[in-house]
């Protein structure tokens, strides 16, 4: 009888551990990779049950800060239903952070920032995290020490800024007509902006490099 309900013991143990052991992997193999660390915390996990068992392991339903798992729950009435289990997660990633006050349109330098660990789950901007998506960039806001730079409060720096002298293209067919205007913005590569010519007229124009321009209207 004591052999009996051992063998009972064994069998909830080792199926609520193996549950355990596959949700740990399901998420492993989907989150590798994409963060630094991360945690997670199964929000209103049945109270009494055998086993649990994972379904459509290929799919991974990633919401903010939330995935659905869709299982099969074995009761102990014998009674088997499908469920989905909410997992709550906190996700972590190696993000750039503000080392000093950077005041609006400001060029950021690696003096700048620092790379840190943080918990990016409830952000809603997109953070950088590399050096190389720093470069060539600007604050596009006011920015506290301490804050995450991020793809929102930062932009490129113009190539071309209100006031330049820009040679200015017109073509139409197989004619083109070049003339010198002023530039009334400030624009990076590829944006339209607003431009001047000599005699004050007004043309729309993309910013092709430094110091060239295409007229669009």
């Amino acid at each position: 009888m004591f052999a009996f309900v051992f063998i009972i013991l064994s069998f909830i143990v080792q199926g609520k551990n193996s549950f355990n052991d596959d949700l740990n992997n399901y998420i492993k193999k989907n989150l590798s990779g994409l963060f630094a660390d991360y945690k997670y915390e199964v929000l209103h996990m049945p109270k009494s049950y055998e086993k649990i068992e994972l379904l459509k392991t290929d799919d991974f339903n990633l919401t903010g800060n939330m995935i659905y798992v869709p299982v099969k729950i074995y009761q102990k009435n014998s009674r088997v239903i499908e469920s989905i289990l909410s997992v709550k997660l906190k996700l972590f990633k190696e993000v750039l952070v503000s080392l000093r006050d950077i005041k609006t349109r400001e060029k950021i330098t690696d003096k700048d920032y620092c790379s840190k660990k943080i918990d990016i789950s409830n952000m809603n901007e997109t953070p950088l995290c590399s050096a190389k998506e720093i470069a060539d960039l600007r604050s596009s806001q006011f920015i506290n020490a301490g804050e995450v730079l991020t793809k929102e409060n930062t932009e490129p720096i113009p190539i071309i800024k209100a006031g330049d002298p820009v040679e200015a293209k017109y073509v139409d067919g197989n004619v083109m007509i070049n003339f010198d205007a002023l530039s009334r913005q400030d624009g990076i590569l590829g944006e339209t902006i607003m431009i001047i010519s000599k005699d004050k007229k007004i043309f729309k124009a993309k910013v092709i490099d430094a110091k060239d321009v295409l007229i669009i209207e």
